[in-house]
């Protein structure tokens, strides 16, 4: 009896062992496998950490670059509007230099207006005749010349559209000198303009400046500008108040357009450039 009591001990402690061998290596396993799990789990929130901190780094980068697009545009609004009120404020000094220039051309042209007036008023006899005094009389006829110009309220130039565009460039660079609004068109190449007398007055200013220049100057464009300045003065030099008689001048087929009869108003003044053949002599009968 006391051996097979002690042979079943035996046999309960050799389970006991077993089983606690067992348990140890399922426990060293499940161990291991958490100690895996846990490495795994950690590489991924590493990585997961590193794609955050590039994704960061990308907002930086795009915030960045956002800022530099708006302090561009905040540079560039700002210049705009700097070259937009540079632009406002050059319009009105320019708005405001014609209004100057206005103001001396409508005092001028009532000086002359009232010289004129007085000069008629006189007793003079060839004033009663109705005659005009000679603009080349004076000491200065281009300057005369200039102040009956500016008398003027509107004269018509008829041309060839050439001469139109050689005398507006020459023009063109004096201040008083407009352009007219409206060009008409006829045969053969030929305008009829319509100015003022203060584009008349920068007209004559130009050419006489060009035709004094002499030989340090184009031959044609002195040519040119003798030949208008020629045209333009022989009407200028006939005009004067309104009543008296002006003398015809300009070419004979527009003569209609400068002369009046009788009570009827005086018509504008008509300047034509347009030189045509004289009339060929009569044939000797044989």
């Amino acid at each position: 009896m006391g051996w097979w009591g002690k042979s079943a001990d035996d046999g309960s402690a050799g389970r006991i062992l077993e089983a606690i061998t067992g348990l140890k290596g399922e426990l060293g396993k499940a161990l291991r496998d958490g100690f895996l799990e846990l490495r795994r789990q950690n590489g991924e929130l590493r990585e997961e950490l590193r794609e955050l901190r590039r994704t960061v780094q990308d907002v930086h980068k795009d915030a960045a670059e956002h800022r530099r697009e708006t302090e561009a545009l905040r540079q560039e609004l700002q210049a705009e509007a700097a070259a937009r009120r540079e632009d406002a404020a050059r319009r009105e000094d320019a708005v405001r230099r014609e209004d100057t220039a206005r103001r001396e051309a409508a005092g001028t042209l009532s000086r002359a207006g009232a010289g004129a007036e007085a000069r008629a008023g006189t007793g003079d006899d060839r004033a009663d005749l109705g005659a005009v005094p000679d603009a080349g009389t004076d000491g200065d006829p281009h300057g005369k010349r200039l102040e009956k110009a500016a008398g003027i309220s509107a004269a018509e130039l008829i041309c060839h559209r050439d001469t139109w565009a050689f005398i507006v460039e020459q023009a063109a660079r004096n201040a008083h000198f407009r352009v007219p609004g409206e060009v008409t068109a006829g045969k053969d190449g030929a305008t009829s303009v319509v100015v003022s007398g203060r584009s008349l007055m920068a007209i004559l200013t130009a050419l006489n400046a060009v035709r004094q220049q002499g030989r340090a100057a184009d031959p044609g464009d002195c040519a040119l500008a003798r030949k208008f300045y020629d045209r333009i003065a022989a009407v200028v030099d006939t005009v004067g108040p309104a009543g008296h008689r002006p003398q015809a001048a300009g070419h004979s087929g527009h003569a209609g357009h400068a002369g009046h009869s009788g009570a009827e108003a005086p018509q504008r003044a008509v300047i034509v450039i347009d030189d045509r053949p004289g009339r060929p002599a009569a044939a000797s009968s044989p």
